[in-house]
């Protein structure tokens, strides 16, 4: 996945989804509110917090989905601490 903004701020709604492909190295954080991500081919899910952040580690559909209202940004992140091959 390539970005073309530096820094995107997405805004969602509790429920709303967000669909990355092949976002593999794009780091989420929440600004504000909590979403849940869920990587293709990665047995665990993650809650994603207020200023927690979370590296994608895989390759494939990456879905992100507003637990309530919430605010994140997306950028290209260092090597993924949840990435099972480091």
């Amino acid at each position: 996945m390539q970005l073309q903004l530096k820094q995107p701020v997405i805004a969602l709604e509790s429920g709303q989804v967000v669909t990355l492909d092949d976002a593999q190295g794009t780091r989420i954080v929440t600004r504000i509110g909590a979403v849940w991500v869920t990587e293709e081919g990665e047995m665990r899910d993650y809650v994603v917090g207020p200023g927690d952040q979370l590296v994608v580690a895989r390759g494939g559909r990456t879905l992100v989905q507003a637990l309530k209202p919430s605010w994140i940004t997306l950028a290209d992140g260092p090597g993924a601490a949840n990435d099972p091959g480091e």
